[in-house]
């Protein structure tokens, strides 16, 4: 399966968020308190502002932080991942912000992330006038094209090396042997730096998944290459992304929507959901029990299960009766 562009940057600001700060807020990341930790309100943005599942094409993060001086401030983080005609973007982004200061009467900056190649629509502002009266917002933006992949690969903030990955998108090459080999290169310097481990696996798998191979032979060389040079039984970071797409296409909206449904019902919804799909993308029941992190029995019940009904369903059409109007064409 394909993990969705909104899942991953969503997973990888979360991942490296004190490293995502101090790359897009320089100038002020000395003031927050990081040892106070972080919380991150996507349940409460989601109220707000209601996802459009028929354009979805950002990311959007709300993020609480402390100052060291004790003061309270959101950052809200908004993505976009494909450029398009949205001549209400501003609106929407002002709109956010409004929406939050009035709910929770807290301090907003905001951070606009072009991760696309057109630049009619990287807008900086909204302003409105009207008989007299002024609107004006401005928010913070980068432009990932005003940064060179040669100057994200020397820069040693480690989120640097996540936006390094996302010109893949900007600049894909033609030939996907091309792709896998970027890939690989970007992967070996960055197993050379000095980073923890849990930080390097997040980064792997954002380097993996976010161009996706069309040639099912390439991505398969590629896999077994990046296990390789990882020294894994499978391409790190890869079990968090897929674990964040099954929640994202509502297999754990109970979850998300505050309902304890407990660890016996999310495992029961991932044997009859997420094993199927994942078993017809061609993993192995090993391999899925790893991404799932189920039992290994479990996971081969539930395939063994699949195997059988698809035996009674394929015996059941074999033996169906025709019906009378074959029976008249038959005659």
């Amino acid at each position: 399966m394909k993990v969705s562009k909104d899942t991953l940057w969503k997973s990888i600001i979360e991942s490296l968020i004190e490293d995502f700060l101090w790359y897009f807020f320089p100038g002020y990341a000395d003031q927050i308190d990081f040892e106070r930790g972080f919380e991150f309100l996507d349940t409460e943005l989601q109220k707000l502002i209601p996802d459009n599942p028929g354009k979805k094409r950002h990311a959007d993060k709300l993020i609480k932080v402390w100052f060291k001086n004790g003061q309270e401030a959101w950052f809200l983080i908004h993505v976009e991942i494909q450029g398009y005609q949205d001549y209400w973007m501003g609106l929407r982004l002002f709109e956010c912000i409004y929406r939050i200061r009035d709910k929770f009467q807290r301090p907003v900056t905001g951070l606009a992330i072009y991760t696309d190649w057109d630049r009619t629509y990287h807008v900086k502002e909204f302003k409105d006038v009207f008989l007299g009266s002024v609107i004006s917002y401005k928010f913070n933006t980068y432009v990932l094209r005003d940064h060179s992949p040669a100057e994200l690969a020397n820069d040693p903030n480690p989120f640097a090396a996540v936006m390094e990955a996302a010109w893949q998108y900007l600049k894909k090459p033609k030939d996907e042997q091309k792709l896998a080999q970027l890939k690989l290169d970007m992967i070996r310097r960055l197993l050379k730096r000095n980073l923890p481990k849990d930080r390097i696996k997040s980064i792997i798998g954002f380097i993996a998944l976010y161009v996706d191979f069309d040639n099912s032979e390439i991505k398969t060389k590629f896999e077994q290459d990046l296990m390789v040079i990882t020294k894994a039984t499978q391409p790190m970071g890869f079990e968090q992304a897929i674990q964040e797409e099954f929640k994202r296409q509502g297999l754990e909206q109970g979850l998300e929507q505050g309902i304890e449904i407990g660890e016996a019902k999310r495992d029961e919804e991932l044997l009859n959901n997420a094993v199927p799909e994942l078993l017809q993308e061609g993993f192995s029941a090993e391999r899925i029990a790893s991404i799932l992190t189920l039992p290994l029995e479990d996971v081969q019940a539930a395939i063994d299960k699949l195997h059988m009904l698809q035996e009674q369903t394929s015996v059941a059409s074999t033996n169906t009766p025709p019906s009378p109007n074959e029976d008249l064409q038959a005659n």
